[in-house]
């Protein structure tokens, strides 16, 4: 028997004609069914994937980023009120004048009658601003918070501002009470 193409082709079409309705597929699923799941995605559905994931990392890539800022910046004022606490602590512990000096080119505050003589760096990219009395004043980048033995100190304010974000730690003159407030 000789073959030609034309043959062939009459022979699979009746092949085709007898397996119609049979499922010629080993998955378990229908034709229709394995037919839609394996026409895979388009285009357009592809590029509309892509686009939201491009919106939400535009979106959440400034909040990551400033939420690590956010945490030096609270730290840092976390870290001032803590000396100053400190220095508070020991003026009445050792009945004796004590002052937290404050450079502010170099960003470092400092307790120089401490017996360690403790010193902290404020981080790069955090304003430091200082308010104290004109006799704590040494020139423009330098002044003190002084602390006495009955606990009142000279009183001011260690202002910490990141953008538009300031943290506020003050100083009482008459109870020596040292607060932190965000503003």
């Amino acid at each position: 028997m000789k073959l030609s193409i034309t043959s062939l082709f009459k022979l699979s079409a009746q092949l085709l004609r007898g397996l119609r309705g049979k499922t010629i597929s080993r998955s378990p699923l229908s034709g229709q069914r394995a037919a839609l799941l394996a026409r895979g995605f388009t285009m357009i559905e592809m590029l509309a994937v892509i686009l939201v994931i491009a919106a939400v990392a535009a979106i959440s890539t400034p909040m990551f980023s400033s939420g690590v800022s956010a945490s030096k910046h609270r730290g840092a004022a976390r870290e001032v009120a803590q000396m100053l606490r400190l220095a508070r602590t020991e003026a009445v512990a050792k009945r004796i004048d004590v002052g937290v000096d404050f450079d502010l080119e170099a960003r470092t505050m400092q307790m120089p009658t401490a017996s360690n003589k403790r010193v902290a760096k404020i981080p790069e990219g955090i304003e430091l601003n200082l308010t104290t009395t004109v006799a704590e004043t040494k020139n423009e980048k330098q002044a003190s918070i002084r602390f006495y033995p009955d606990g009142g100190a000279t009183g001011g304010r260690v202002t910490l501002k990141v953008k538009d974000r300031s943290y506020l730690v003050d100083v009482d003159w008459l109870t020596g009470r040292v607060s932190i407030d965000e503003a």
